[in-house]
């Protein structure tokens, strides 16, 4: 294959941007758009270093260098406006995630630091960070940093030993070793392989592969123009059905890698093609920037803003603000440091310069921290008052409490400490609460939803004297079995039964645990949950069982939903969640004891998020804060008469 210029690969990054945008705006969906800039950076990668006739250390520096003049200009100019914006425009509550996302992407490791969040149960329901679409960035960054040194190795071996082909022979062992790991380990834990390095490397593989494999291929210009159309529809259309209802980077991901592949290799052989139209190749060298762009100015604009302005034209508005600042940025900030004669001579001005660019962004990033920790000292220990005294009254008038940069913070001690299981692992964590010397033992098992009940039951077992068994897996209810309502992960279920195993030996007094749970249509009852009800029945009779009707699911984020808009608007009706009707019924017939507290939840049939104290209720969708779950200690009381 001609490794001269393809006008068809500036479109393609063109439409690759736009769909990333547009189906994150209107659609909510990953599009492919970034799997096929993998393939696109890869295929541009191996032909700077195939320009070579042999590799040496001094083209890798070059290489380096060129690469740090193409990257740091725009990417730092998005993240010093992106630290800006977090200064000014976002709530107190989002603070501390964006501290931990600009240091991730300061240091390119955010897709490692966003794929522990989506592993973490509870950080999974944060809100989106507007550094969030770096983490591209940082694999690509992570792989420009490798992918030179391979080829100096493969080159290296070629000239000592005299071998052939060492290079493709190490890239397609490369790309199979990862795309069974992708394959592999999508389908168990897909929130952390989406942004999982390794996961990734067989799309840049391909990129690599087809550059040096690619010229082999040849097409007549009748079905290489129709493979080149099919290819530009099934990207344009992928993010309609498939990144919507199959997770990436698995199986269907080669989906956008071969279209972006076939669009190549038929490149020189078409009778028309829509991607070399001059409106999408002219704005190729403006994708990078584009999409570095939207992603802040979208999240402005729908996560934290306010506003009345109808839906279509705000995401156009993201779309052209998008572009005309990345034509800014490209044309009056990376287009000079690319081309700047200083830096293109001398490799040593190129790093110094880079690593000096670098200081405006971690000034910016101290900054955010001291306005965090000048807010966070006080507000922690006016919450660890709160937890001693719980005195609503003494919560001022017209402010939320706990403070936003606290809130999240506001849980049970049993997350911090290790004694949860996490989403992965399937034996049980047990510790223990109350008075442990106790003959009276109860057993507080299922997932997050049970363990924010275990502050005010552990102040009721100091009191009355009685033992906590505390056994929790984060995403995981107490069930035996999955259904149309639940479906619990293969680790949920094998810690379930590891769990009924250890409930059979402790022979606890009394079972608590939650008993309905969100569904399509509201609270429901999955059949898993009756199943481990007569599983306690016919093993432990003796053994009383209690169960906690669930609170309300919300679709926002109640902390920052009342920190940006009007607290009557971060609410749902009572009927959006409970069925009374329907789960009641079955409560009463199978449990000794239900603990209903939907009235508390929803008074006059309205699910509000915040008390009229200030007190916030939610600490993110579908969580207690702790303070809150404090104020119930009488009334569980009561309720289980103890």
């Amino acid at each position: 294959m001609s490794k001269n210029y393809i006008s068809e690969i500036q479109g393609l990054r063109t439409l690759a941007a736009l769909l990333v945008a547009v189906y994150h705006i209107w659609f909510s969906s990953v599009s492919g758009g970034v799997d096929i800039f993998f393939v696109v950076s890869a295929y541009f990668i191996a032909h700077t270093l195939n320009k070579y006739e042999t590799l040496s250390w001094k083209q890798i520096s070059s290489y380096y260098s060129k690469t740090l003049r193409r990257l740091l200009p725009t990417a730092l100019t998005v993240f010093c406006f992106t630290c800006l914006v977090v200064l000014i425009a976002t709530p107190f509550v989002s603070y501390k995630m964006e501290i931990k996302n600009a240091f991730s992407t300061f240091f390119f490791v955010e897709n490692w630091y966003l794929a522990s969040s989506d592993a973490d149960y509870l950080r999974q329901g944060e809100s989106k960070s507007l550094f969030q679409q770096f983490w591209a960035l940082s694999v690509q960054v992570q792989l420009y940093i490798c992918i030179p040194l391979l080829y100096l190795f493969a080159r290296k071996l070629e000239r000592t030993f005299n071998l052939k082909n060492v290079l493709t022979t190490v890239l397609i062992a490369i790309f199979t070793c990862s795309f069974t790991y992708s394959l592999y380990f999508t389908s168990l834990f897909p929130e952390w392989v989406y942004f999982d390095t390794f996961a990734r490397v067989w799309e840049f593989t391909t990129g690599f592969l087809l550059y040096h494999l690619g010229g082999k291929l040849r097409f007549g210009k009748r079905s290489a123009t129709f493979l080149n159309l099919l290819a530009v529809i099934s990207i344009i259309t992928f993010g309609l059905y498939w990144g919507q209802n199959y997770a990436l980077p698995g199986l269907v991901a080669l989906i956008p890698v071969l279209s972006a592949c076939i669009i190549i290799v038929t490149s020189k052989s078409l009778y028309f093609s829509i991607l070399k139209w001059r409106g999408l190749t002219s704005l190729g060298d403006y994708s990078f920037a584009f999409y570095l762009w939207h992603w802040p100015i979208y999240l402005l604009l729908f996560q934290y803003t306010d506003t009345n302005v109808n839906f279509h034209l705000l995401g156009l508005g993201v779309i052209v603000s998008s572009a005309i600042l990345a034509f800014i940025s490209t044309k009056y900030i990376e287009g000079p440091l690319r081309r700047s004669s200083a830096l293109i001579k001398s490799d040593k001005k190129t790093y110094a310069f880079s690593f000096g660019s670098m200081i405006a962004p971690g000034l910016f990033i101290m900054c955010i921290f001291s306005v965090f920790s000048f807010y966070e000292k006080p507000s922690l220990k006016a919450l660890n008052t709160f937890y001693s005294e719980k005195n609503v009254s003494s919560i001022t008038n017209n402010t939320l409490f706990p403070h936003g940069t606290v809130i999240k913070q506001d849980m049970r001690e049993s997350y911090f400490n290790n004694c949860e299981q996490n989403m992965q692992n399937s034996s049980v964590v047990e510790c223990e609460y109350g008075d442990k010397e106790s003959d009276i033992t109860i057993a507080l098992v299922g997932g997050s939803h049970a363990a924010q009940w275990l502050s005010p039951l552990k102040e009721i077992a100091i009191e009355q004297g009685f033992k906590i068994h505390l056994m929790i897996k984060s995403g995981c209810s107490f069930t035996n079995s999955a259904d149309q309502v639940y479906k619990p992960t293969q680790s949920c279920l094998t810690w379930n039964k590891n769990l009924e195993r250890r409930l059979v030996v402790l022979n606890p007094n009394i079972i608590i645990t939650t008993v309905t749970r969100n569904g399509p249509q509201g609270e429901r009852i999955p059949g898993g949950y009756l199943e481990s009800w007569q599983h306690i029945r016919d093993n432990l009779p003796n053994t009383s069982l209690v169960g906690i009707r669930d609170n309300p699911w919300f679709t926002f984020d109640p902390p920052l939903c009342l920190e940006v808009k009007n607290h009557n608007e971060c609410s749902i009706s009572r009927g959006a969640f409970y069925n009374d009707d329907t789960v009641m019924p079955i409560l009463t017939k199978h449990l000794d004891v239900t603990l209903d507290f939907s009235n508390e939840f929803c008074p006059d049939d309205t699910c509000s998020t915040v008390l009229e104290s200030g007190l916030v209720k939610f600490k993110d969708k579908h969580h207690l804060t702790k303070s809150y779950a404090l104020l119930f200690k009488p009334i569980l009381e009561e309720g289980m008469q103890m």
